[in-house]
C-alpha cells in the first residue's frame, strides 16, 4: 500500500536522493547537495509543496514539487508541477497518478485555477502520454533565460 505525505525539512535527504536520481536520468547538471540545499529553501517557502510516496516498507517511491504562481492569463493563482519522479520499480504501479491526484487536491484547497506541467523532450514520449492521460494537453512551448 502507497501512503503519501507533503514533506518538510526531515525528509531533505530523502527528496534529495530521488531527485537526484531522475536528473540523472533527464541529464540534468544538479547534485546531490545542490539539491539539498535548494529543498531547503523550498521548504522555507508557503507557496511551495513537495509530496513523498511511501511504500509498505516505508521507503521513499516517488517525490512530485510544486509551486504556485500568479498570472493575469491564468485568472490568477495556479500550480506549476517542477518534478515528478516514480522510482522505476514502482512506474505503471499508479504511483505517479497518486501523486497528481494529490497535486489536484492541494490546487483545490489552495483555489488554484490550473495546474500545469513542463514535460520533457520528445525522446520521453511516455512521459507526456501519461500527463495526456491524466487530462493535461499541450499549451505552447516554453522558454528560459540563464542568468
Amino acid at each position: 500500500m502507497i501512503s503519501l505525505i507533503v514533506a518538510d525539512a526531515s525528509h531533505t535527504t530523502v527528496v534529495a536522493a530521488l531527485l537526484a536520481d531522475l536528473f540523472e536520468q533527464v541529464e540534468h547538471t544538479l547534485e546531490f547537495e545542490e539539491i539539498a540545499a535548494i529543498f531547503a529553501d523550498m521548504d522555507a517557502s508557503d507557496h511551495h509543496s513537495t509530496l513523498l510516496a511511501f511504500n509498505e516498507d516505508d521507503e521513499a517511491v516517488g517525490v512530485i514539487t510544486l509551486v504556485e504562481s500568479m498570472s493575469l492569463s491564468a485568472g490568477g493563482h495556479y500550480g506549476v508541477i517542477n518534478e515528478l519522479y516514480v522510482v522505476p520499480e514502482y512506474r505503471s504501479e499508479g504511483v505517479g497518478k497518486m501523486l497528481i491526484d494529490y497535486a489536484k487536491e492541494i490546487g483545490e484547497q489552495r483555489e488554484w485555477t490550473r495546474l500545469e506541467v513542463t514535460t520533457p523532450g520528445d525522446e520521453f514520449e511516455k512521459t507526456r502520454h501519461f500527463y495526456e492521460r491524466e487530462g493535461f494537453f499541450k499549451i505552447g512551448p516554453r522558454y528560459k533565460y540563464s542568468s
